[in-house]
């Protein structure tokens, strides 16, 4: 006997099969869940009804279902009391009229989290509160910034002050580690508060600083910020650089910051990407671009309170461009200048003690170096300071919009949070589907894409404005980096820390151990692969740099010497013995006088 069903989503009454009794059908009407009363139920409730039938007490065939209090107003679906003025039970969602739940509703709760618009009044106070429960985090960041960025313009200023090629690199190596701990610790913090918030977690465990992991973050931070920026900047820098060679700084720099704009809408999308199972989506330009056009309200309005709460500290940052913006331009112009003095003299000194004849002096040779000004430094240091004060609790508070952001849209960011499970494979079975692509094909790939693009360049690059070139450049190298860093952490794993520092001072080592990995892993095959196509494209881009520089040259000097060759060779001597003419300019001509700043 069929079994009539009634929904009380969309108030439909219909009849289904014996078989279904006491499981759950969908709704003919609106396909919501329904469950159908067992049979056991529906012969209690039979037998109840014969019997209050059959009795002759009045109270047993009173039905009180049927008492209805005229001035009481409540849910007929779940019996909450409800306001003569409300439109929707405050309990269950439904509507008061109708007894059903409208559409807004509906949506609200198949997105089973919060809705998007308690984000936006509920980020100001909570990030706030979050905030003053984590002070000492906030004091961390403000001197590991300052000690890191301090460590950083010192390097710079020895880099400048020494003359000599291994002391410069070494400076210059220290310079680049301690000024990417600064976005690599900024990168750690907000995936951290991410990932805090989307466990539902307030308060955040102990975090330790780890100089060389907020390197290597920072290096990732900076290649995340220009793959994302790479698109626009082909556009608007290679505008703003022709600007900025012609003159017009401001314009150029204004297009240029134009183009990292879609990299800062993206950034607040980015970032739980990044805390989860699968990062993949947060490095794809094509796939967090359809998130943005979902998520574009709450991400602007990230940016707007980042812009906001900033303003103090990108103020400080103003404030020395204008005030010392010219000092510092020519107290390290200063430094260059006496770098220079020291190394033609020092040259010359060489050339003495050895007693080289033929030795070309150079143009700085018996100039007296320029007395520097360090009280210059001070005012700017203070600023700095202030920065970084300012910079410090704005950090922590933007992590945090950022970690209520992922929560309340979490849904619509498509996060990967589970990745599919690793099962084991037996030896017959993989000898069916066969082993781990060869590491010959690997090489032959890298190798060819490499030449490819190299060949490319090579003859691009007259074509190409310098700063693009340097971008492209910096990409390649970055890359390169990062292949070296995933196969040190594999000699590590399986070798040891000493085996690792030494494939990082002795690069060759850790390629060639890449390569051994690459015979049974297929993830380090890729990196190598990798590896060996960004090391020939960037060798033969800088082959190209340098055949194209000496080819300038050399072109220029034809020039030269075609303007200063005389239309008469016959005449030339007699012009000379007469004094006419010069014998040799070149001889004659002093070398010009650098700018002294």
């Amino acid at each position: 006997m069929p079994i009539k069903v009634h929904c009380k989503e969309c108030d439909t009454t219909f009849s289904v099969k014996d078989e279904a009794a006491g499981k759950r059908v969908r709704c003919k009407g609106c396909g919501s869940p329904v469950k159908v009363p067992s049979g056991e139920k529906r012969k209690k409730r039979a037998a109840t009804a014969s019997k209050s039938a059959d009795t002759d007490d009045f109270l047993a065939s009173f039905d009180i279902d049927k008492i209805e209090d005229k001035e009481a107003r409540i849910c007929p679906r779940c019996g909450h009391d409800a306001d003569e003025e409300d439109i929707e039970c405050s309990n269950c969602g439904v509507n008061l009229t109708t007894g059903r739940l409208s559409e807004k509703t509906r949506k609200k709760r198949r997105r089973k989290g919060p809705a998007i618009e308690e984000f936006y009044s509920k980020s100001w106070g909570d990030a706030y509160t979050f905030l003053g429960n984590h002070k000492g985090l906030a004091t961390k960041t403000f001197l590991y910034s300052f000690i890191a960025s301090t460590l950083f313009f010192c390097a710079i200023f020895m880099m400048f002050w020494c003359h000599r090629t291994p002391p410069r690199a070494f400076w210059g190596f220290i310079a680049f580690v301690s000024i990417m701990a600064v976005p690599g610790w900024i990168w750690f913090i907000q995936t951290e508060v991410v990932r805090y918030a989307l466990q539902k977690k307030d308060k955040l465990k102990r975090i330790n600083f780890d100089f060389f992991l907020c390197s290597a973050l920072g290096m990732k931070f900076i290649f995340w910020i220009v793959l994302f920026s790479l698109p626009a900047q082909a556009v608007f820098g290679t505008i703003g650089y022709y600007y900025i060679s012609n003159g017009s700084i401001p314009i150029g720099a204004a297009l240029i910051a134009v183009g990292f704009i879609p990299t800062f809408l993206m950034f607040p999308l980015a970032m739980p990407h990044m805390t989860v199972a699968d990062s993949t989506p947060g490095w794809l330009v094509h796939k967090l671009g359809r998130v943005f056009l979902t998520l574009a309200k709450p991400a602007l309005f990230w940016c707007f309170v980042f812009f906001v709460t900033t303003l103090p500290a990108l103020g400080c940052l103003a404030a020395i461009g204008a005030i010392s913006g010219s000092d510092l331009d020519t107290f390290f112009s200063n430094v260059r200048y006496n770098s220079a003095v020291a190394a033609d003299n020092d040259a010359k000194e060489w050339a003495d003690e050895n007693k080289i004849e033929d030795f070309v002096e150079g143009p700085m040779v018996g100039k007296k170096p320029v007395e520097l000004q360090p009280k210059v430094l001070i005012l700017p240091s203070i600023l700095w300071l202030f920065a970084c004060v300012f910079y410090a609790p704005t950090l922590i508070y933007n992590a945090r919009v950022n970690g209520l952001l992922a929560v309340h849209c979490k849904p619509d960011l498509q996060l990967v949070t589970k990745l599919e499970e690793v099962k084991y494979v037996s030896k017959a079975e993989r000898e069916k589907t066969g082993p781990p692509t060869p590491r010959w094909q690997l090489s032959l790939v890298g190798i060819g894409i490499g030449v490819v693009v190299g060949i490319a360049m090579f003859f691009l690059i007259p074509l190409m404005p310098l700063l693009l070139l340097r971008v492209l450049l910096i990409i390649m190298g970055v890359a390169q980096i990062g292949c070296l860093f995933n196969v040190l952490a594999q000699i590590k794993q399986k070798e040891g820390l000493g085996f690792a520092i030494l494939g990082f001072f002795v690069s060759i080592y850790a390629y060639v151990m890449g390569w051994i990995y690459a015979k049974k892993d297929k993830e380090i095959g890729g990196t190598m692969m990798l590896w060996t196509l960004f090391f020939i494209a960037s060798t033969l881009t800088q082959i190209g740099l340098v055949y194209h520089a000496v080819s300038m040259m050399f072109t220029e000097l034809n020039n030269n010497a075609n303007a200063q060759a005389p239309e008469d060779p016959a005449a030339e001597p007699a012009a000379v013995e007469a004094g006419e003419g010069p014998a040799d300019p070149a001889v004659d001509a002093a070398p010009a006088e650098p700018a002294v700043p």
